[in-house]
């Protein structure tokens, strides 16, 4: 993260002695705003100073404006970003604004109008170097934050374990120098730009990699065979099409695609030891920790300086991964797991030996004092001269209770025991003095030298570099950023939606079924504390997890009985977005008006919530005083603080805190849990009259202040019970966020306890505080908060339920990917940022809002002509399964309740032989792959837990009790698992294969069948044949595969809104034609000004935002541009799984077996009944739609598009898809 703060102490120093009637605003506010008032100055004078916010949320207003016409203008851009960003907010820059121009004139350096309008520079102020120091800022991008980290050298320290002090004793053998660290200053080794590879090099380099493995006796990676089979395309000159290439250029950013299975891995591979032969350096991004370890060992088998860049708080898993997959490889006892990776996934702590004698357990992982060491000083009243032996032992037995917090020292007393919280700060932090040989930390230390860093998309965005290698503080992925010559990004379409997800933390709270997440924890917490009796909660981070789950289950179903009964109460709350932020504002401005607007979403938001800030480098927010517009402004503004600290804790843990904060906490626990709601609703209509206090009465009122019905704007009893029952679902919810907020704080101290799923506290992860510059915000402005999204069927008796969902919102994720290059450059010194290569098989996808990466496609990988030709065989087709009674079976929509057992019928009737002894469906399929090597089969369902049930179904049958699998989570308890879905089913249970070991099912001769969930095999797992003579070609080792179910995401899945926004972001503010909205350069050119622009912007985008959120997400309920964005996702999914059964240029045959994917087709195939057609069979179905969409582009006359290489790039990479598509017949026979 960069300093924003060191640029202006020396101002602030020089602006002394500050005015002390003016110490409510510190004078680093009228540096901050001037320095935003100078970058408008040096862009266009004569704009107006309201405006300057619109500049600092990273969209380019300023390009569509015409302001910034140098590099000098987006240099200054960025700089103000990096120093100014808390500032992007409409409400907070004009708030500093107003306060600025309340200080004196002398100590201003500029004049700004009271009623708006340009800002007007001072000719002689106070501190006239000023402007010397703003241009000075303005010109370079800030260094990095600095905060080194001692290390520790001999003696005793203690350090926190499982939130209580423990001691060790470090001795002088055991102090090591420190590792050298990353040279930021350094250059690379090529001085930038361009970067051509002529595909004969790569040639070259493939024969050395072949005689490496040679020499070293490994296997041949037949890299010379794999570069062959490749063929690379570029755009022409007129850029209209593409044409064969021998080099592949690399030039800032590029956009590489290629269809499924040409070789984009081999590719990688190849040009990152290209590079390494070159002295360059190299980031492989690739999809996860399985491939980081696979490309990592790889890569060292050569010889090559290679190290992986991994995060430490998920370590853990990953060894428990790679320990599950070994056993399942037979290799029950730990000292048969030996596997190389071991050596990168170490949970080792050499200082665990060094503790006190009395420990009775290893130390806890997330224990380990890697740079949390607190020497304990020598007590002040302890005298220096020597002691005789009893006095030398009494004193270090007092150290070492001190240094483990359980008792005083001395006369002075030391920390009492108890919660690490709630004692004194323990000092400075030091490192352990082992870390420079630590097992844990070697790859930390070879990413020094390593000229090939190799990463995953959230170990590069979320990994600190290590404070012991260096004070200053950035994220990997800066750092790689600085020194990379070449950055490679895998699936770079996957990278994008992962992206987004970092950025944008979601979760679906409650909702009807069982895939409540609440609903699911509490159950599973019941169940472990049941199963040991509640011994666990003798453990105090246990007891208050516990606890805190119980308030978040009783708050969200008072908040459910609130919403459910009232409807008046969700329309106040505004249930698409509502936060304990945005009711409190609602509620104030209504007691107590101002002159200003309304608060927008994200104007009551404290962005300190939103990210994670592991270090508070960047210390408190600057509080900007509110400038009073009516009578009862202070009044409204102590309120306000009073709620702000009843918010942060609202049932009052902290208190008392001696002021209406301690009655509103009162009030939230007797909301909670009274039986007595008529009592309740009287304690807080006299608390409510408290705080009503100063209030406004109507007649004080003018009518501007007057947002509601005329009944609401009068103090009678109506209005009164109406304020108060949004008190009190302030107050529920309230509760409800900040226990919410302790259940995840505290998810890693109880995971190992009770057993927690570590993949279902996603949302405890905040992006990261140093990203906050470098992204444009949510176009609808950052918000944190929940929805209540109303269930489409009514019940009864007429009142809905509904689904409540959390998320965080914390800046377009995407941008990320496409920003690379410029992370990397510093004008300051003449150097470029790395060139960086998007690769992916659909990160083409028109108007898909989830896989089109927006950057213009400069490449194309194919196979060669043989093998497309191959590929082109392969074959698409319908086999639609009918119930006893002759109709259509389908998945997909089925309800919840029936979906198992529906699926369950379906399989028998695919896969049970009949009676007559004719072979069934999955037997005549398999009986026409006619490569026996490749007579295997694929079935996909959705989930894990479909997949057991389904392979259940069909170990229960003699013909595939022995030839079924059944692909398992990395992470599954197999054995409970696999039992339980059995057990619904028979006796039977299917062999599972672990994902990781994914790529060597074909080894197993007697599997046939494997079941999976689509989205597992989706990406990244290269499945193919064995070798069974010298030289042979391995090709996909599936020759067929089922779709049982057809993909379609889970409505209320909240990603698939944040994945919406941010393409449509990234859309309009390129000017991409065809949006409703129109275009950035339009909105921008339409304003009357930056704020004016601005504030239509996010107007605009809040409208999209609110559309995203309250729609249903159902096929049939999306309009035809969001219908035909779903078919584009889908048919990304679809294909990328087909490209699994075409690896080494070979055919797939894939068949839809749900009728789901045809209903009209399926239907017309059913039995004749005299009941009326269900709705759901008129549908022509999502192959027909797969098929609309591409059909387009294939036409002789395509139109306009976007980029008129377009039709050209779809014809390289769908070809295949499209034809296969049209080559199944979905029009019923009465239409043929």
């Amino acid at each position: 993260m960069r300093d924003r703060s060191v640029w202006y102490q020396g101002l602030v120093k020089d602006l002394r002695p500050w005015p002390t009637e003016y110490r409510g605003i510190k004078p680093a506010l009228l540096c901050q705003v001037e320095l935003g008032l100078r970058l408008l100055e040096r862009l266009e004078p004569g704009r107006a100073a309201d405006g300057v916010w619109a500049l600092l949320g990273g969209y380019p207003f300023a390009s569509a404006a015409g302001l910034a016409r140098t590099p000098e203008d987006q240099l200054a851009m960025t700089a103000a970003r990096h120093l100014l960003w808390p500032m992007r907010r409409r409400r907070l820059w004009q708030q500093s604004l107003e306060s600025y121009r309340q200080l004196p004139e002398q100590l201003r350096g500029y004049r700004v109008p009271a009623g708006g309008g340009p800002a007007r520079r001072v000719a002689h102020p106070v501190a006239a170097h000023r402007f010397d120091v703003y241009d000075s800022a303005l010109g370079r991008v800030p260094g990095f934050a600095t905060n080194p980290l001692p290390y520790a050298r001999e003696g005793t320290h203690r350090f926190n374990e499982h939130r209580r002090y423990s001691s060790v004793t470090i001795p002088s053998e055991f102090v090591f120098d420190p590792p050298p660290g990353h040279d930021l200053a350094a250059p690379r080794p090529r001085p930038g730009g361009l970067i051509e590879v002529p595909l004969a090099e790569l040639e070259e380099t493939a024969r050395w990699m072949e005689t490496r493995q040679l020499q070293l006796g490994r296997p041949s990676g037949q890299w010379c065979e794999r570069l062959a089979s490749l063929e690379l395309d570029v755009r022409t000159a007129d850029g209209k099409d593409f044409e064969k290439a021998e080099v592949l250029v690399l030039d800032g950013l590029r956009h590489l695609v290629g269809m499924v299975g040409a070789g984009k891995s081999t590719l990688m591979i190849l040009l990152a030891v290209w590079a390494h032969q070159r002295n360059l350096r190299t980031t492989l991004v690739v999809g996860d920790v399985a491939e980081q370890l696979s490309q990592t060992q790889l890569l060292q088998g050569l010889g090559l300086r290679v190290a992986l860049v991994q995060g430490a708080t998920t370590r853990p898993k990953h060894t428990q991964r790679l320990h599950r997959r070994l056993a399942a490889r037979g290799k029950r006892s730990l000292l048969d797991h030996t596997d190389p990776a071991f050596a990168h996934l170490s949970t080792a702590c050499p200082l665990d030996a060094l503790r006190a004698l009395e420990v009775d357990a290893p130390l806890r992982f997330a224990d380990a004092p890697c740079g949390s060491l607190y020497p304990v000083d020598r007590r002040a009243d302890e005298p220096d001269q020597e002691e005789n032996a009893r006095s030398r032992a009494a004193r270090v037995t007092r150290e070492l209770r001190y240094a483990r917090g359980v008792g005083p020292v001395g006369a002075d007393g030391g920390p009492e025991s108890g919660d690490v919280e709630e004692r004194e700060d323990p000092g400075k932090r030091h490192a352990c003095s082992l870390w420079s040989v630590c097992p844990r930390h070697s790859s930390s230390r070879d990413l020094v030298d390593a000229l090939i860093w190799v990463a995953n998309p959230a170990s590069l965005v979320q990994t600190s570099v290590p404070r012991q290698l260096n004070a200053e503080r950035l994220r990997y992925l800066e750092l790689a950023c600085l020194r990379s010559d070449i950055i490679v990004v895998d699936e770079a379409d996957r990278v994008q939606m992962q992206l987004d997800q970092m950025f944008a933390p979601t979760a679906t709270l409650v909702t009807t079924g069982p895939e409540s997440w609440l609903d699911r924890l509490q159950t599973h917490e019941i169940a472990e504390l049941s199963r040991q009796g509640r011994l666990q909660l003798s453990d105090q981070d246990v007891e208050r997890w516990s606890a805190a789950l119980d308030v978040v289950g009783s708050a969200a179903d008072r908040l459910y009985a609130m919403l459910i009964d009232t409807p008046a109460l969700r329309n106040w709350a505004q249930i698409d977005y509502f936060s304990p932020w945005t009711l409190q504002e609602r509620l104030l401005s209504a007691w107590f008006p101002q002159h200003q607007p309304a608060v927008e979403d994200d104007d009551a938001l404290d962005e300190a919530a939103l990210y994670d800030d592991e270090e508070a480098l960047h210390g408190p927010s600057e509080h900007t005083p509110v400038v009073e517009d009516t009578p009862w402004a202070a009044r409204r503004d102590r309120l306000t603080k009073i709620f702000d600290v009843f918010r942060d804790d609202p049932l009052g843990d902290g208190g008392p805190y001696g002021t209406f904060a301690d009655d509103l906490a009162r009030l939230a626990h007797d909301v909670l849990h009274t039986l007595q709601e008529k009592r309740t609703r009287g304690r807080v209509r006299v608390l409510l009259d408290a705080l009503l206090d100063g209030a406004p009465r109507p007649f004080e009122r003018p009518p501007l202040f007057s947002e509601a019905p005329r009944n609401e704007s009068e103090f009678t009893e109506e209005w009164l019970e109406l304020q108060a029952e949004r008190l009190e679902f302030t107050l529920v919810l309230a509760a409800l966020n900040q226990r919410l907020e302790r259940v995840t704080f505290l998810w890693p101290q109880v995971e190992a306890a009770l057993r927690l799923d570590p993949g279902e506290h996603e949302l405890t992860r905040r992006p990261p505080l140093d990203y906050a510059p470098l992204l444009p915000e949510s176009p609808m402005g950052n918000v944190l908060g929940f929805q209540f999204l109303l269930d489409e069927r009514d019940s009864r008796d007429g009142r809905r339920t509904g689904t409540l969902r959390f998320f965080r919102c914390a800046g377009v994720g995407r941008e990320l990917l496409l920003s690379l290059p410029r992370l990397g450059a510093d004008a300051n010194r003449g150097t470029t940022g790395p060139n960086v290569l998007l690769m992916s098989g659909t990160s083409w996808a028109g108007t898909s809002t989830r896989a089109h990466v927006v950057a213009p496609v400069q490449a194309v990988l194919k196979p060669q002509p043989e093998a497309l030709r191959s590929i082109g065989e392969s074959l698409f087709r319908t086999e639609f399964m009918y119930d006893d009674a002759g109709q259509p079976i389908r998945i997909s929509g089925q309800n919840p309740e029936t979906r198992e057992a529906v699926l369950r019928l379906l399989v028998e009737k695919l896969a049970r032989p009949p009676r007559d002894r004719t072979r069934s469906p999955l037997q005549r399929e398999l009986a026409q792959i006619p490569d026996p090597r490749r007579r295997r089969a694929l079935l996909l369902v959705g989930s894990y837990r479909e997949a057991a049930l389904v392979a259940a179904t069909l170990s229960e049958m003699s013909a595939w009790r022995e030839r079924v699998r059944v692909l398992a989570a990395d992470d599954a308890a197999l054995e409970a698992s696999l039992a339980a879905e059995a057990s619904s089913v028979g006796a039977y249970t299917a062999t599972a294969v672990r994902r990781g070991d994914l790529a060597d099912f074909a080894t197993d001769k007697s599997a046939q069948i494997l079941v999976a969930p689509l989205l597992a095999v989706e990406r990244g797992h290269n499945i193919l044949t064995p070798f069974q003579s010298p030289g042979e070609e391995r090709v996909a080792a599936f020759g067929t595969v089922f779709f049982l179910v057809r993909p379609h995401p889970r409505p209320d899945d909240l990603f698939l809104s944040v994945f919406a926004i941010n393409d449509w972001a990234a859309r309009f503010v390129r000017d991409h034609p065809g949006l409703a909205e129109g275009t950035f350069t339009g909105l921008v050119g339409d304003g009357a000004d930056l704020d004016g622009a601005g504030s239509a912007f996010r107007t605009v985008a809040r409208g999209v935002w609110r559309r995203l959120l309250s729609r249903s997400y159902m096929y049939s309920r999306l309009s035809d541009p969001e219908k035909e964005s779903f078919a584009w996702d889908q048919l990304v999914t679809l294909w990328q799984v087909i490209g699994r059964l075409v690896r080494g240029g070979v055919p797939a045959r894939v068949v839809f077996v749900d009728a789901a994917f045809a209903p009209r087709l399926a239907a017309a195939g059913a039995r004749a009944t005299d009941q009326r057609r269900p709705r759901w069979q008129n549908d022509p179905g999502l192959l027909v739609h797969l098929r609309d969409v591409l059909a387009p582009y294939f036409a002789e006359d395509p139109g306009p598009c976007a980029d008129p290489a377009d039709p050209s790039l779809v014809r390289l990479l769908y070809r295949p898809l499209y034809n296969a598509l049209c080559g199944i017949d979905t029009s019923p026979p009465r239409d043929r």
